[in-house]
């Protein structure tokens, strides 16, 4: 098992021998046979265990003996007593959940501290076979399917390439003596049940059930390389990115194949639940308007396009803006530089001018509302309401609400920010001062 053991680590680049390894040792077959093998190649290591105190004596027990252990190896050893039971309770989640959660924290705090390049941990095939059948029970996608990764991170699992049988027959060959948890054999835990009781009435199917599983878990793995650079292609191709928004092209999503699936995946990493994720798929064939929410971003449903925004809680600020004095004002993505100019010094490149002559100041720069109206330049005097105006734009929702205004003393809106000034206050040849608007990002 030595030289297996060894090829393992190289083919799949655990680790250079010769590095310091952090090995989590519960007592039991699999890590006894981990620490062992280590040895065997003079591999440094040291050893870390956890109590969770579950199983009263027989716990501390444990406990003891990897003391020993380490004793015998003359290496160094890391333990630590944790009160599982009230961890769960507390953050109202299951014991198996927690003692995870906390092992894994736990290990890595004591690899950072002492300067271990990785944390070795005795998972097997028969674990990697458990998993995958936990997730396809439970429900899972593609990436349910890949078993107990061999490298994630800092994380090293050397024994996947063998099984509890071979495990259990090396360790009886060589004499190693470990410890049996009394736990392994209740059927409580959903991951027992599998192992007593589903496991076995597949192998009356298929004596070498195992076996052959795990090579399936190698063709999901090959299969899932060549869906992500599928994913990949396709992202490239629908998701745009402009500033801190996100757009999905409709159209071409919906003439992709598994159009469904592309967008849980492009939308994933978002923080959008599976079922909200269904809903948005639903509606892209629906009206525009629709928004979606997760923690962190937001989802609305335009006419050809899904726009994916930060769910920021818009700035609702108004501004004074006084005659004579320029003004720099920054509003989230964009920056309004407002100011008077004579003519001589008169600017038209990007810039929307009023005369100033005909604007009762001071003025104020704040979001639109429902509501507001205007004369657009150009309409011959014709009065337009802003939501009117915004359609006939095609502005996007997401756009559309962070539009500013300008007004002055009498609440006429003398321009829409970046778009269009008001007919009233239009410059013409006889204009001595323009007031200049423009809207540039920061």
């Amino acid at each position: 098992m030595i030289n297996q053991f060894k090829n393992f680590i190289q083919s799949n680049q655990l680790f250079s021998e010769g590095i310091p390894v952090l090995a989590g040792v519960s007592g039991g077959v699999d890590s006894m046979v981990l620490v062992n093998l280590f040895s065997l190649m003079n591999q440094p290591f040291a050893i870390a265990h956890c109590n969770f105190q579950l199983r009263g004596d027989e716990s501390n027990a444990d406990e003891q003996f990897v003391k020993e252990l380490a004793s015998t190896f003359n290496v160094e050893c890391f333990t630590e007593r944790f009160d599982i039971k009230e961890v769960a309770r507390a953050e109202n989640i299951s014991i198996q959940m927690a003692a995870r959660k906390l092992r894994y924290d736990w290990l890595e705090d004591i690899r950072k501290k002492n300067g271990y390049h990785f944390i070795a941990t005795a998972h097997h095939r028969d674990d990697s076979v458990e998993t995958v059948l936990m997730n396809l029970i439970k429900g899972t996608g593609i990436k349910g399917l890949h078993g107990i990764l061999s490298k994630q991170g800092k994380i090293i699992r050397p024994l996947l390439f063998t099984g509890k049988d071979e495990i259990k027959k090396y360790a009886g060959k060589n004499k190693i003596a470990f410890r049996e948890d009394s736990s392994n054999k209740k059927t409580d835990y959903q991951r027992n049940l599998i192992r007593h009781k589903v496991i076995p009435l597949l192998e009356e199917i298929n004596p070498s059930f195992k076996e052959s599983f795990d090579a399936s878990i190698q063709h999901f793995k090959d299969a899932e390389a060549v869906y992500d650079f599928g994913i990949n292609k396709f992202g490239n191709k629908l998701l745009k990115q402009d500033k801190n928004t996100w757009s999905i092209d409709i159209p071409a999503l919906l003439h992709s194949p598994a159009p469904a699936t592309i967008l849980f995946e492009l939308l994933k990493d978002y923080g959008f639940e599976e079922k909200i994720m269904k809903q948005i798929f639903d509606s892209l064939k629906s009206e525009s308007g629709k928004e979606f929410l997760s923690l962190t971003y937001r989802i609305i449903k335009d006419r050809k396009k899904l726009f994916i925004v930060e769910n920021i809680i818009s700035d609702s600020s108004v501004y004074l803006i006084e005659k004579k004095k320029a003004q720099n004002i920054s509003i989230g993505e964009f920056e309004i530089e407002i100011k008077i100019k004579e003519s001589s010094s008169r600017n038209r490149n990007g810039l929307l001018e009023l005369d100033a002559d005909k604007i009762s100041f001071p003025l104020i720069l704040r979001t639109w509302k429902p509501g507001d109206y205007f004369y657009p330049s150009g309409m011959k005097m014709k009065k337009k309401k802003l939501s009117n105006f915004f359609v006939d734009l095609k502005i996007p929702l997401h756009e559309k609400e962070k539009q500013l205004v300008i007004q002055d003393t009498a609440d006429k809106i003398i321009c829409v920010v970046g778009l269009r000034t008001d007919e009233r206050f239009s410059h013409s040849n006889s204009t001595k001062q323009y007031l200049t608007v423009i809207k540039k990002p920061l």
